[in-house]
């Protein structure tokens, strides 16, 4: 067989292959390292506002607890309870009792994707004495002004209860405890300890 019939010969299958695989030698198999879900989903909203308001990564807290990040994505993420030492841990952190760090939400899902809104990292700025309702308008992506017009409450109302910590009275209280799906001794725990505490600026109507 003569040079110019073995150059016109059909190439076979492996060498076709083997072609064009060529290039991609050398650069290894492209894997992400997690699988990606379709949803993140917050199952434990208290714990992730807490996070949020005080500005905790996920990674901070596990390097804190002593566990891998993967593991307090669990508890956030799959509502999976951790241990009563890793409870006791976290509640002295951020100052909260584990029934209301850990309070077991059945409303998590309820506002998933339901705001047209967005919600701005400005808003956290300054002090947030209610930790927890200032949290989920972040976990949530929910902008505390929208929500405050849909709902006839005076945006500059809705930042005292954020940031001052105020009690609202029982008509305001309802709106906030009714929309985010959680009993005002968890929304306003914080709220409710300093107003046991006799501080009467922690107590405060609706008028903003």
């Amino acid at each position: 067989m003569g040079m110019i019939e073995q150059l016109e010969q059909p190439k076979t299958r492996i060498q076709l292959l083997a072609e064009s695989n060529r290039s991609k030698i050398g650069q290894g198999i492209r894997k992400p390292r997690f699988r990606k879900p379709k949803n993140w989903t917050v199952q434990n909203r208290i714990l992730m506002s807490l996070l949020i308001t005080e500005d905790v990564k996920l990674s901070e807290l596990a390097e804190l607890v002593g566990v891998a990040p993967r593991t307090v994505a669990a508890w956030i993420y799959e509502g999976v309870y951790p241990t009563e030492e890793h409870r006791a841990f976290i509640a002295h952190r951020f100052g909260l009792p584990q029934t209301v760090l850990f309070y077991p939400d059945s409303e998590w899902g309820r506002l998933e994707g339901e705001e047209s809104g967005r919600f701005y990292k400005r808003a956290l700025l300054g002090a947030k004495k209610n930790r927890i309702l200032s949290g989920l308008f972040a976990v949530h992506g929910i902008s505390p002004a929208d929500f405050s017009r849909k709902r006839g409450v005076s945006p500059g109302t809705t930042r005292k209860y954020m940031h001052a910590g105020a009690m609202p009275d029982p008509a305001y209280r309802a709106i906030f405890c009714e929309y985010f799906g959680l009993p005002e001794e968890i929304l306003f725990h914080e709220a409710g300890e300093r107003a046991g505490a006799g501080d009467p600026k922690d107590v405060a109507g609706g008028k903003g």
